[in-house]
Order: C-alpha cells, then sequence, then structure tokens
C-alpha cells in the first residue's frame, strides 16, 4: 500500500478512497481532511458517488468522513461505496427498509445520469445513480428514485398505476406524471417554508386527491402512502 494514509483514484461513477487500515480513525479523518483541502480547487464544484477500500467502516465512520470531504471541498457526496455495498447519505436512510429492499431486489439500476435525448424504461422499478438531464426521460412501471437531479420528464406507475412514487435529490423536471395523473406538482403547504431553507432536501411526489403532491422525504412521507 502507498505511504500515503489516503489516496485519491478517479472511477467511472465519482472517486475512490484507498485508506489505510491500520490508523487510528481520528487520524485518518485529519489526513482526509488535508487532502481534500489541498484538492478542492482541482475538484471545484460537483456531485459525486465516493468509494472507499483498504479499511472497514461503521455507519457512522463513513458519515464522518463524508462531512470531512463536504467541509473541506465544494463536492457534495451522493453515495457511499464501501465494499460493494452501495449507502445513500441522504436519501435511502429516510426511506422506509421495506420500500428501500424491495426496490432494489426488482428495481432496474442505472449506474450514472441519464443524458439528454436518451429514453430509459423499466417493466418495476427505476432507480438512477445519478441525474436526470433536460430532455431526458425515465418512464418505469413501478416507482422511481433519482439520486441527482430530476430535470426532464419522468413517468412512474405506467400506464395507470397512481399509487407509485417518484423521489428525487434536485427537483426541477420538465415533465412529471405518476399513473394518469399530471399537472403542476402542489408542494404540501406545511412543508413550504422549510423546502425554501433546505433547497438541497430530497423530495417525494405522490398522487394525492388527483393532484400531484410534493413533500421532503424526512416528513415521513413514503412511510404513509405504505
Amino acid at each position: 500500500m502507498s505511504k500515503d494514509a489516503v489516496v485519491l483514484k478517479s472511477n467511472k461513477y465519482g472517486l475512490t478512497l484507498q485508506l489505510d487500515g491500520t490508523i487510528p480513525f481520528e487520524e485518518l479523518v485529519r489526513k482526509v481532511c488535508e487532502k481534500f483541502a489541498s484538492s478542492a480547487d482541482f475538484f471545484g464544484e460537483t456531485s459525486m458517488i465516493l468509494e472507499t477500500i483498504g479499511r472497514e467502516l461503521s455507519a457512522e465512520e463513513g458519515l464522518v468522513l463524508i462531512e470531512a470531504i463536504e467541509l473541506n471541498s465544494k463536492i457534495k457526496v451522493i453515495l457511499l461505496n464501501e465494499n460493494n455495498e452501495l449507502k445513500d447519505t441522504r436519501m435511502l436512510g429516510q426511506i422506509d427498509r421495506f420500500y428501500k429492499d424491495d426496490i432494489f431486489e426488482n428495481a432496474k439500476i442505472i449506474r450514472g445520469s441519464v443524458s439528454k435525448n436518451d429514453v430509459i424504461e423499466s417493466d418495476s422499478s427505476l432507480v438512477i445513480l445519478g441525474d436526470v438531464k433536460s430532455k431526458a426521460t425515465v418512464k418505469a412501471k413501478g416507482n422511481i428514485i433519482v439520486f441527482g437531479a430530476l430535470e426532464g420528464t419522468a413517468h412512474a406507475g405506467y400506464p395507470d398505476n397512481s399509487g407509485c412514487y417518484i423521489v428525487a435529490g434536485e427537483l426541477n423536471p420538465k415533465f412529471i406524471q405518476i399513473g394518469t395523473v399530471t399537472g403542476d406538482i402542489k408542494v404540501q403547504e406545511k412543508w413550504s417554508l422549510r423546502v425554501r431553507r433546505k433547497d438541497s432536501e430530497p423530495m417525494g411526489i405522490t398522487v394525492w386527491n388527483k393532484e400531484l403532491l410534493a413533500e421532503p422525504l424526512s416528513s415521513g412521507l413514503l412511510k404513509r402512502i405504505k
């Protein structure tokens, strides 16, 4: 292994951190802070999937490392891939375990973003580990989860199942449809101020009273429709 406690390597979907497995965790965190502070200008402002190798991390240690990276750079870590296990740092922790297990067992998973003019379809649910770019289209018979920004067209519950939902890390869609319901997205009024304060908070969209209703995931939206 390299003499450096933290070695950065690029991969297809983001960044790999090769971590020293022998030094105390507190020292490792300091090394991570130093490494990303010195590389902040190189990476600029970006979102990425982070992979760690060389050291087994607890869930708490993984979140500490992510916080260290984000405080010392302009990087937003949307997923942690440790030992080939994907862990969402903002979204999956707020989705009920039943939904998480069910989605990942049956869903079509896109590892990356859906580019403009691309059309992605799924006979079950659809999970996109990136963005849905403007002019891109995603369509699923089940639910749709977008870990990044949803800027294009999304149709969940295709063609007529209005009991499905759409979740996105950032919500700025060109067109949304769930089952047969489309139109403007209504933000739940009691959460509207919170949404404006926390623009990066993941949002869930469901059908309520034949309208598209959006709420932050932290409101417990998905648990209520289980």
